[in-house]
């Protein structure tokens, strides 16, 4: 039986194929299809991956939700990214396409065990991952298993608090983690740091790295803020679960060497001071399909 996993992203969905043994037969990816109907933008996700791997060779399906789920009954709560909201997402999958088995879990927790099946070795015996991407994202991994429950997705990092009143955030509170460090959303915060730097347009994330990687001061000061927003998060995941290994991966991992510098002076400062130099940090390479390699090995289990 061959297996597949979708990881369905804000920006682009992934897909790894793999044998039953767990071997990687295959990986793509492509544009999110985007429409006001989410039944509308699983069917589109479906047509263009069985026009590139055939639907009938996959027995087994995973698929990775940026947002909060019922992993058991394959429903989405809320999904702020995609705009889906009470999503009966099992139901319609099965409207279109016949799996003899399906898998749903949050993203970030697919990406986290995607991270841990990457290990070569002895692997760690918790991993904390932080995907950094359109939002954020958080899965956990415990003794080789996601750290989940079957009625309901957690571990929703990004929307720790880290600014009491603070920025709105897609789920409809304020101060998240993911209003500040989102990609979506770091122009609501640099752009009022730096107007005239910025001079009112609207930089994507990787524009303002561009701009950092090529020594412009602003640009590497708004990297250093993100560094250190990202850092009062880490740290309350520090201090509650001291996890042996902390990892980044998603699009914005790829800006580590510029926002490290204000990371570390925030863990210096928010992590107590009996925890500190006890969780590894690191950043994932091959960012792009680590969720969809979860999703596809979560099957697997």
């Amino acid at each position: 039986m061959k297996a597949m996993g979708i990881d369905i992203g804000g920006t682009n969905t992934a897909v790894s194929i793999c044998s039953s043994a767990g071997k990687t037969l295959g990986r793509f990816d492509f544009s999110t299809p985007r429409s006001k109907y989410p039944e509308k933008t699983i069917s589109e996700i479906l047509r263009i991956i069985d026009g590139k791997y055939p639907l009938d060779e996959i027995g087994a399906a995973g698929f990775a939700v940026p947002g909060m789920l019922d992993p058991e009954n394959g429903f989405v709560f809320s999904a702020p990214n995609l705009g889906w909201k009470n999503f009966p997402l099992k139901k319609v999958l099965m409207k279109y396409h016949r799996f003899k088995k399906l898998v749903f879990e949050n993203d970030a927790s697919c990406a986290a065990l995607g991270v841990y099946s990457a290990y070569r070795g002895k692997k760690p015996e918790s991993l904390a991952v932080l995907t950094l991407g359109t939002g954020i994202g958080g899965g956990f991994i415990s003794g080789g298993r996601i750290f989940s429950r079957r009625d309901i997705s957690i571990f929703e990092a990004g929307h720790i608090k880290i600014s009491p009143e603070g920025l709105p955030c897609g789920c409809g509170a304020r101060g998240c983690l993911e209003a500040y460090c989102g990609a979506a959303y770091m122009n609501n915060w640099a752009g009022a740091m730096f107007p005239k730097a910025l001079q009112s347009s609207v930089l994507s994330s990787g524009e303002i790295y561009e701009k950092a990687n090529g020594g412009a001061l602003w640009a590497k000061k708004i990297w250093k803020q993100y560094g250190i927003y990202l850092g009062m998060a880490v740290s309350d995941i520090v201090n509650l679960l001291v996890p042996a290994q902390i990892v980044f991966t998603g699009g914005l991992a790829g800006a580590y060497s510029e926002f490290k510098g204000g990371l570390r002076i925030s863990l210096e400062k928010h992590i107590l001071p009996s925890y500190r130099g006890r969780s590894l940090i690191s950043v994932h390479a091959g960012a792009c399909s680590v969720g969809a390699d979860g999703a596809a090995a979560m099957t697997l289990l």
